[in-house]
């Protein structure tokens, strides 16, 4: 009698242990698909992150690209080969200028998020101080920023400030002025670029057929990069505005990072 129970025990435990090794297998199926689903979406998901650095890649060098004018360099140099026999130290200042202006602007593509606007002032002022020796009291420039704290795509507002300098203000007899302004609304802070210049038409393609690629990047970055929009006004004869609009999370978030 001992012995039969003490079969039935085991052959009991023998079931139990048959039941909880199929369950146990049963759950390591479960945990391997989910473990293989979750690989695959990990997967994906870094697929998906790569194409878009890919992408914001791609406009930060087209944007690079587009700012590295050939007759802005040629311009340039001329200026500062005569200024080098007319004021040597005034030479010495724009060589200095535009070595910072070329090296920010190849600097620009490595930068993967925002910068801080006072950043972006910095090399908008600079490349102004350059255009300046050359258009000299035909190019007059306003500042009026009431809004700092907050961060832009390299290069957005400095593409816009030389879109109104050669596209606006370049083109009109005696020159004119630009006027830069920043300034923080309730749910956005808004920089605007405004010249009084030839204006254009914002729907037009350029004389080689193209849409104004440098306007489409900058728009293209502030939305990825951002959040941010772009809005371009402009009326023939009149002139040009240029308004970022940058999300107040995004400042916010800019401002606790720098």
């Amino acid at each position: 009698m001992f012995e039969i129970i003490v079969y039935v025990f085991f052959l009991a435990a023998a079931i139990v242990l048959l039941i909880s090794l199929r369950r146990i297998s049963t759950d390591l199926k479960k945990v391997r698909e989910e473990r293989r689903l979750l690989e695959e979406r990990i997967k994906e998901s870094e697929e998906k992150l790569s194409d878009s650095f890919t992408e914001i890649d791609g406009m930060k060098a087209k944007l690079t690209l587009s700012q590295i004018n050939p007759h802005f360099i040629f311009n340039t140099l001329n200026t500062i080969y005569y200024l080098c026999e007319k004021d040597s130290a005034e030479a010495q200042n724009a060589i200095e200028d535009f070595s910072a202006y070329l090296r920010e602007n190849m600097d620009s593509i490595k930068n993967m998020e925002p910068i801080p606007f006072k950043q972006e002032l910095v090399h908008v002022k600079r490349y102004l101080e350059i255009e300046k020796l050359r258009y000299e009291d035909e190019l007059n420039v306003v500042y009026d920023i009431n809004a700092k704290d907050f961060s832009v795509p390299a290069l957005s507002v400095q593409a816009l400030v030389e879109n109104a300098v050669h596209h606006g203000l370049g083109k009109k007899e005696n020159g004119g002025t630009i006027t830069i302004s920043s300034w923080q609304g309730k749910e956005t802070v808004v920089v605007k670029i405004e010249d009084d210049g030839v204006g254009f038409n914002v729907n037009a393609k350029q004389a080689d057929g193209r849409s104004h690629t440098g306007i489409e990047n900058v728009r293209s970055l502030l939305d990825r990069m951002c959040g941010g929009t772009l809005e371009i006004i402009s009326e023939r004869g009149k002139g040009t505005v240029a308004m970022l609009r940058i999300p107040l999370k995004e400042r916010n978030a800019g401002a606790a990072e720098h």
